[in-house]
């Protein structure tokens, strides 16, 4: 079982008089398991994993496996890596088997061995029946499980997948999720998403990014710990909830007519504060935690925009 660890992880575009720093000063370490990966688009998640598999090169800091720089070991680090990235390459006239056979004779895996692991990998992600199909008559979720099975082909022991469940109805979410948890058990699963259902229920370990930050790791016990007492819920007047928006986080919302006929709106609300005479405490989920630290890093970004305004 391999370590992977990032040490002070940065990438910059641009030129000096107009720089973008994607990635900033990220260091993280990964041993087997599922990491959910979470952020807004944008938040530099995409940019990090092409750095992880080695398409991009950090501006500072580096990646190790086991001790090793990955530009030291080259191929043997390739090896070890299966990659699904957001944009699916396929040839639309191969059946799923021509398909994965093609994506075996470039990871220069044996004839035998190939044949043996896509039959696996076809029953692992459901599509045994469909091996034969052009992959122009497979739907968004089948697309997407063949996406996997070719980055398990080379029985990886990093497994990275950028925002794996694109495009997916709730059906096939729930499939490819259970897929995932399953293969976290003996590699390491990088999983990145803007979507916090995709990872609440299968991820050992959450990491959040920001503008490239990473603001918040740990499992997902310790990211709920802090957000414990900071959600409330509370029903009231249209009207009320219109000015309860403006000032706090609201993770959900729901209307409906009270008893008298008004109009009643159901907020949970994110707040280190009782947000209502009438709110009550609730149990804290990962999405109200996401909003949580989401919104305090925009506060910390905004006071310290303050404070170099001041001085």
């Amino acid at each position: 079982m391999c370590r992977l660890e990032l040490t002070g992880l940065e990438k910059t575009y641009g030129n000096k008089k107009h720089t973008k720093r994607a990635v900033q000063s990220l260091t993280a370490g990964f041993d087997h398991g599922v990491y959910g990966l979470l952020g807004e688009n944008g938040a530099g998640k995409t940019t990090l994993m092409r750095m992880i598999v080695g398409i991009l090169k950090p501006t500072q800091g580096q990646i190790t496996c086991d001790g090793i720089p990955i530009g030291q070991l080259g191929g043997a680090y390739r090896n070890l890596l299966g990659y699904l990235p957001q944009e699916f390459g396929y040839y639309k006239e191969f059946s799923a088997v021509r398909f994965l056979n093609y994506i075996a004779a470039l990871k220069a895996i044996e004839p035998h061995t190939a044949k043996e692991r896509i039959a696996h990998l076809l029953e692992t992600v459901g599509l045994s029946e469909d091996a034969g199909r052009k992959l122009k008559t497979y739907s968004g979720g089948m697309l997407r499980r063949i996406g996997i099975a070719q980055a398990l082909l080379n029985d990886p022991e990093i497994l990275i997948l950028d925002e794996p469940t694109a495009g997916l109805d709730p059906r096939e979410r729930v499939r490819f999720r259970n897929i995932i948890s399953a293969l976290g058990k003996d590699r390491i699963v990088i999983l990145s998403t803007h979507i916090v259902s995709d990872v609440e229920y299968i991820a050992d370990q959450i990491m959040i990014m920001k503008q490239g930050q990473l603001i918040r790791s740990g499992t997902p016990a310790q990211i709920l710990e802090p957000v414990a007492g900071c959600v409330w819920n509370c029903i009231v007047p249209a009207q009320t909830a219109d000015g309860l928006e403006a000032a706090y986080a609201v993770s959900n919302l729901r209307n409906y007519n009270g008893d008298d006929h008004r109009e009643q709106v159901e907020l949970r609300i994110v707040s280190g504060e009782k947000p209502h005479p009438d709110a009550a405490a609730v149990e804290p989920v990962l999405e109200d935690a996401y909003l949580y630290y989401i919104e305090k890093a925009i506060e910390e970004d905004s006071n310290e925009t303050v404070q170099d305004r001041t001085i």
